[in-house]
């Protein structure tokens, strides 16, 4: 064979510079794993199985093994429609949002549990029946009355306390729970309506007739405080008379009279009285 010349020795020089980086890029893919932001990885080989330490995020070279990637940040799981009964037997369709994230010292427990499918896989399989089953549990315990009305925070916080009891055994941590108005049909929607349209007349009724009686109250009070300030003055002032009376009484004596008697005599002179007649003299 010829030598090659200058020319096909640089196609070759290209095509293997080509080739290498070909290789390059495929190993880099193959090779080495991306753990995104949040996320920690369980590193799985064909030869020693699941790895204990957990890969954190960035770049790692994890050669030919399998990575499952989980979220230690919180996840937001969106309105799942489910349908649940009353304890009067009511159905209803409800929508909860709920807000998880994984206990980053149980991600290689959950992949020996649930293997190497993703985690949102979990949120609409695993996650999504334990939310059914604590809704139903819930929900069995109160009225369709009850759900809709003064106690659906009570219904709403505890299908979060059961369905954090149920999510924490299997390393997920759920952090909120939101509780939507539970969809029923228009017969058993107007029923409630007027049920409770009638339970706020009769609240509004309730309220006039006490702010009446408080009313009434109030007056009764003013009438009682006024009679008794008037009974007070009446004994204030009859005490001042008595008193009064009592201060002149005493301050007449015998000497006074005979002094008095004697200044009328001075001024007036004597007045005699006989029989039928009267004689005046001065």
């Amino acid at each position: 064979m010829g030598k090659l010349s200058s020319e096909g020795k640089a196609i070759v020089s290209g095509v293997v510079v080509v080739v290498v980086a070909l290789m390059l890029t495929i190993s880099g893919f193959v090779l080495f794993e991306k753990i995104n932001n949040g996320n920690v990885g369980i590193e799985y080989s064909m030869n020693g199985g699941v790895k204990k330490q957990t890969l954190s995020q960035g770049v790692k070279f994890v050669g030919f093994n399998k990575v499952t990637q989980y979220p230690v940040r919180l996840q937001t799981v969106k309105a799942k429609k489910l349908n649940l009964a009353t304890k009067d037997g009511k159905a209803t369709h409800v929508s909860i949002t709920y807000s998880y994230k994984v206990d980053p010292t149980k991600v290689t427990s959950i992949y020996k549990e649930f293997g190497s499918i993703p985690v949102t896989d979990i949120e609409s399989g695993w996650l999504k029946s334990q939310l059914l089953k604590s809704g139903r549990n819930v929900m069995a315990e109160y009225s369709l009355l009850e759900v809709t009305g003064k106690d659906s925070t009570k219904v709403q916080n505890a299908i979060l306390v059961d369905f954090q009891k149920a999510a924490k055994n299997k390393g997920f941590l759920i952090e909120d729970l939101s509780f939507g108005v539970p969809d029923v049909d228009e017969k058993t929607k107007d029923s409630i309506d007027a049920i409770i349209k009638a339970g706020q007349d009769n609240d509004r009724a309730k309220l006039e007739a006490e702010t009446k009686q408080t009313k009434a109250n109030a007056n009764a009070k003013a009438k009682i405080v006024d009679a008794e300030g008037e009974a007070k003055a009446n004994i204030a002032t009859a005490k001042g008379e008595a008193k009064a009376n009592k201060l002149i009484s005493d301050s007449v004596t015998d000497n006074l009279i005979r002094e008095k008697e004697a200044q009328a005599r001075v001024k007036h002179g004597w007045v005699t009285t006989q029989g039928v007649s009267g004689v005046i003299t001065k």
